[in-house]
């Protein structure tokens, strides 16, 4: 690999390392509000609470997803030249 590659390749590994933290901070905050909002009376209607539920439902198994993303590329990369 050429010194400018490795270069890119660690500014994009770097910005991914952040954004996965900054999405984290922001999740703690929103979710924390999220049930807070959800406990207030007449919050939703019944359409309403099963379209929430498929976007939660989405949001988990998305991040999932990430995360054995993310597992899997640092395990390949450990046997690249093994």
């Amino acid at each position: 690999m050429k010194d400018f590659e490795r270069v890119a390749l660690e500014k994009k590994i770097t910005a991914l390392s952040k954004a996965l933290a900054s999405l984290q901070k922001a999740s703690e905050k929103d979710l924390r509000e999220l049930l807070l909002i959800i406990k207030r009376p007449g919050w939703t209607t019944p359409a309403e609470l099963g379209f929430t539920n498929v976007v939660l439902e989405s949001i988990g198994q998305q991040v999932k997803l990430v995360n054995s993303m993310k597992t899997n590329l640092v395990k390949i990369a450990k046997t690249v030249g093994q």
